[in-house]
């Protein structure tokens, strides 16, 4: 059974499109894989390389008026990356770009060296 190329209505599909978009982009092997944060706490992420040096996850969103909770959600994840030994850390949201829009444009500053993708049907896209 390949992977759907068709864009996904679901967070579980949406992270296997964003594991095989990813892969190809970037000619690595992404998979969920458990990571050292901060040296000492072993955690899950989504897109991992086999090697451990590009860890990530991705975030199936919709937006809401007031998305105190999703956006807690986002910031407990900018944390455990910016704690994670790698070369490449990454957030890859799908569904609704308007949830990382507004959210980056409280916080970009603080976020580094996090990067953020939207992946949608036209394609990935740096935010």
């Amino acid at each position: 059974m390949g992977v759907s190329t068709s864009y996904p209505t679901n967070w579980k599909d949406f992270e296997a499109y964003a594991r095989n978009q990813l892969a190809r982009t970037w000619n690595v092997d992404l998979a969920p894989r458990r990571v050292l944060v901060g040296g000492s706490v072993s955690w899950k992420f989504d897109l991992v390389s086999q090697n451990l040096r590009v860890v990530g996850d991705a975030k199936w969103l919709k937006n809401i008026r007031v998305p105190a909770a999703k956006w807690q959600g986002i910031a407990e994840y900018i944390w455990l990356l910016q704690k994670v030994d790698a070369d490449r850390v990454f957030l890859v949201f799908g569904q609704d770009v308007e949830v990382p829009e507004r959210y980056l444009s409280r916080v970009r500053p603080i976020t580094a060296p996090v990067e953020f993708y939207y992946l949608g049907p036209s394609g990935l896209r740096v935010l």
